[in-house]
Formats: structure tokens, C-alpha cells, sequence
């Protein structure tokens, strides 16, 4: 696994080793960095937010990560579908949820301890 480093986030943005991305990321298990592609669980939405779905965790499944870190924005906006985390419980995956400063810090942490995490981060509301 790469060793990344989670620099900073603010509202619209996220910095990752030196690089600042100004939209919602995927981190995979290998250390890769893509966008989230959360066109994937815009059937789902219902309100002003595009929720997480499960169509946006099948593929980090295929990574085997042994943990999921949900950053939900800044001020922890993101909505989780239930089927979702009905979904990542089914497949035995253990994730963990917080506002997007807090789950920086639990992923930097996992990082540096060399865990299979993977992280979907959204950088605003």
C-alpha cells in the first residue's frame, strides 16, 4: 500500500500530498486517487445532497480493503442510503463515518499504520 499523507480539507477542497483536489475523491487501497463518481447514486437523490449508495462501494469491494472511511463533508451532510451500510455489512466490511476533518485524521492514522483502508471523502456540505 502507498503511504499517503491527507494534508488539509476545507470546504471544497481536500489536500493530499501536496496535491489539491476541489472535488469529492475516492482513495483506493493501492493509494490511488480518482473522483468520485457519484453520478453512480444520483437515481438515488432525493434532496440538495447526492447520497452514498451502494453502487459507489461495490467497486472499493473488489480492493479488499479492510476498512471504509466515509468523510461526509465538513459538516457531516453527506446522507448514507441504509441500503448501503446494509450493503457493506452484508459483504463484512467494517467502515467507519465522520465529518470530513475527523475522518482525515482516522484515515492518516490507518495509513500509517500500513491498514487496507480505502475512503470516500466529500469535501463540502
Amino acid at each position: 500500500m502507498a503511504m499517503l499523507k491527507i494534508e488539509e480539507t476545507g470546504f471544497g477542497y481536500i489536500v493530499v500530498d501536496g496535491r489539491k483536489y476541489r472535488h469529492d475523491i475516492v482513495i483506493h487501497v493501492d493509494g490511488k486517487i480518482s473522483k468520485r463518481k457519484k453520478e453512480l447514486s444520483k437515481p438515488f437523490k432525493r434532496g440538495i445532497h447526492t447520497p452514498l449508495s451502494w453502487l459507489e462501494i461495490a467497486p472499493l469491494l473488489e480492493e479488499n480493503p479492510e476498512i471504509i472511511i466515509i468523510g461526509t463533508g465538513q459538516y457531516g451532510a453527506l446522507p448514507i442510503l441504509e441500503e448501503t451500510v446494509k450493503y457493506m455489512e452484508n459483504h463484512g466490511v467494517s467502515f467507519i463515518k465522520a465529518k470530513t476533518p475527523e475522518a482525515i485524521k482516522i484515515l492518516n492514522t490507518f495509513l500509517k499504520e500500513g491498514r487496507r483502508a480505502a475512503s470516500i471523502i466529500h469535501v463540502t456540505c
